[in-house]
């Protein structure tokens, strides 16, 4: 059974543009936005297990140039 998870991203100002493209490109991003509000991206993310989460996706994505902060979701159910 998958994991999926919701990911907040804080961008650097002038960098949502390419940030957004590499997010993209993660080994288990399904979909990535801009979006209003205290964050500036939201990524839907579904990988294999909990511990994916951390390795696949956040260290990954905080070795971004221009993500500063991410705030991670599990979905429940």
């Amino acid at each position: 059974m998958s994991v999926q998870a919701y990911i907040l991203v804080h961008i650097k100002a002038g960098k949502i543009v390419p940030v957004l493209e590499k997010l993209g490109r993660l080994e288990g991003v399904k979909e990535a936005y801009p979006i209003t509000g205290n964050y500036d991206a939201i990524i839907k993310a579904e990988v294999n297990d909990i511990k994916d989460v951390h390795q696949k996706m956040i260290d990954r994505i905080h070795q971004i140039d221009g993500v500063t902060d991410t705030s991670t979701h599990i979905v429940l159910q």
